[in-house]
């Protein structure tokens, strides 16, 4: 009979989460909807979005390939963690906007944890940054927008 018990307090826990949870990821997903002017999706408790760079005419061995193939993206996602904000994201970059991105990172104690490439003989070359923080969601958020100013976004 406990392990019946047990059994349904977790089946409820884990169907019902506490409600501040949900609203907190919801409040947090709003505020970077704000910060960063897009859409953020709301998943499993994190907060997900993806900027995609069609400015950029990126050719791969002769051929022009769409952004989503090449995966011309911003990918950054946030998550809520013993009270503060994890963050983790890679950047695709041109090579002269790797320098001004680390230094917007370096000022907002963002760590940069990979820089490579995921093909050969794409004209201009791009190069893949990926990052990770912990700390407080807005300063994260302010911080990563100011690393994407210092791109060739528009």
């Amino acid at each position: 009979m406990k392990k019946i018990m047990i059994i349904g307090i977790l089946i409820v826990g884990f169907a019902f989460p506490p409600k501040g949870t949900l609203a907190n990821q919801e409040t947090n997903c709003k505020v970077l909807e704000q910060i960063f002017a897009t859409d953020v999706e709301a998943e499993n408790g994190v907060c997900k979005l993806e900027i995609t760079r069609e400015n950029l005419h990126v050719t791969h061995m002769g051929k022009k390939l769409s952004p989503e193939t090449m995966e011309l993206v911003f990918h950054i996602s946030f998550e809520n963690v013993d009270g503060q904000t994890a963050v983790i994201g890679e950047m695709a970059l041109l090579e002269n906007e790797i320098n001004p991105v680390i230094d917007e990172f370096r000022k907002g104690n963002i760590d940069v944890s990979a820089i490579h490439n995921h093909m050969i003989h794409e004209q201009p070359r791009i190069m893949y940054l990926h990052f990770q923080g912990t700390g407080d969601l807005t300063q994260q958020a302010h911080t990563i927008k100011n690393a994407i100013g210092k791109t060739r976004l528009n």
